[in-house]
């Protein structure tokens, strides 16, 4: 990835927030700012129901997109690789 990678999250309570990550191999924190990044790669719109149930496990990142209930717009690759991050349990 290049070192610039952003993935902004956008809400409907307008609590958008972006997550600045590391390139791979690099032993960097990832880090996460409130507000609107600069030309992200990655935009994930949906409810902050969605986001809790992805991040909680309860839904995987894959079956929310397939329901509709997370949009996308950017690199699909990292799309993909970032759902794959977050399967259901």
């Amino acid at each position: 990835m290049h070192p610039l990678t952003r993935v902004q999250f956008r809400l409907p309570d307008a609590s958008d927030f972006y997550v600045a990550l590391p390139p791979l191999g690099e032993d960097l924190a990832v880090t996460s700012e409130f507000g609107q990044a600069k030309a992200p790669q990655l935009v994930l719109e949906m409810s902050e129901r969605t986001l809790q149930a992805i991040l909680a496990g309860t839904l995987s990142a894959r079956h929310a997109f397939l329901l509709g209930d997370l949009c996308y717009s950017g690199d699909r690759d990292l799309a993909a690789a970032l759902a794959d991050l977050f399967p259901a349990a």
